[in-house]
């Protein structure tokens, strides 16, 4: 029975985390870890969620019997660093963004012979997704990135994505895999239930922390594809999402999801970066007419942000 840990970057979430813990504990597959890291949240959010492991909040079907934990801070995180109990908790002192976030374990576990897990804070998962998730890397070729099946939190049974999304490098865009007969086309593994190994990030390298939040994922697996690694869908395996709880759709996501986009057309699509700021120009005009003014300042100092961070580069 290979190990699993399950890594979760948590900012200022600490509720939707819960659910997803106590989700998590449910497992039929039992030889897993759980490590939350807390990306200097500010609102007491471990405090929370050791006080849920301690058994003193009761969600859903979990035994009342408490979670044995360990607390770390990230300074004290090394590749020496062992971890005895199936709960951890880590208090970064700064929030470096969510592949950062997550590094900061990873570059922990590349002495380990396991699966990683990456999970979004606001994902609940059903009770046999870990199993079916293991069991089926297990069965495919080992060098496979495996994404699961994604429905509505709300709406149970409609799905939202299967597993993964194409890259549209004219348009600096992504665009979600919604029907079942295009997995076999994925460019990429989306990051809110990324299933791989310590011996692929050996492989492949960390997560790029270029990007601070949205295309971190798109980034690792383009790589992986040109290494040539699988992009995958356990069909078998469901997570189902609450929808940008944490980060929500307004400025932050269009200034981090513009800007990265056309940096990752810098980095490796440089000839397409032209005609991707024609569609943005078109997607910031949209947002102009259609009343969406937040949106369209985020867009817009996203592209600025993106220019400067390109200048800056180009004259070192």
């Amino acid at each position: 029975m290979p190990k699993v840990y399950i890594l979760i970057v948590n900012y200022k979430n600490w509720e939707d985390v819960q659910e997803c813990l106590d989700s998590l504990f449910q497992q039929l597959y039992k030889n897993f870890v759980v490590i939350v890291v807390d990306n200097n949240s500010q609102n007491n959010s471990l405090e929370h969620l050791m006080n849920w492991a301690n058994g003193n909040v009761i969600l859903n079907k979990r035994l009342e019997t408490p979670i044995k934990y360990e607390f770390y801070y990230s300074r004290d995180i090394s590749g020496n660093t062992d971890f005895f109990t199936s709960l951890i908790f880590i208090q970064n002192e700064t929030n470096t963004g969510f592949a950062n976030g997550n590094n900061i374990v990873l570059q922990r576990l590349l002495k380990e012979d396991a699966y990683i897990w990456l999970l979004n804070p606001d994902m609940v998962v059903s009770q046999e997704t870990l199993n079916e998730l293991v069991k089926f890397s297990n069965d495919h070729s080992f060098n496979s990135i495996t994404g699961c099946v994604i429905k509505s939190y709300t709406n149970p049974d409609t799905v939202l994505l299967y597993g993964g999304a194409k890259i549209n490098f004219n348009t600096a865009t992504v665009s979600m895999i919604k029907e079942e007969k295009k997995i076999c086309n994925i460019d990429y593994v989306c990051g809110g239930s990324l299933f791989s190994h310590t011996k692929h990030f050996k492989d492949i390298g960390l997560l790029p922390e270029d990007y601070f939040l949205f295309w971190e994922e798109t980034d690792w697996c383009y790589m992986a594809k040109h290494k040539g690694y699988k992009m995958q869908v356990c069909l078998t395996a469901v997570c189902y999402d609450k929808v940008s709880t944490t980060i929500g759709k307004g400025f932050i996501a269009d200034y981090y999801y513009t800007r990265n986009g056309l940096l990752f057309l810098q980095k490796y699509k440089k000839d397409k970066i032209r005609i991707a700021l024609v569609f943005v120009t078109l997607r910031l005009l949209k947002r102009i007419f259609t009343g969406k003014w937040h949106n369209a300042n985020g867009l817009f100092k996203g592209t600025l942000s993106f220019f400067k961070i390109r200048d800056r580069y180009e004259s070192e």
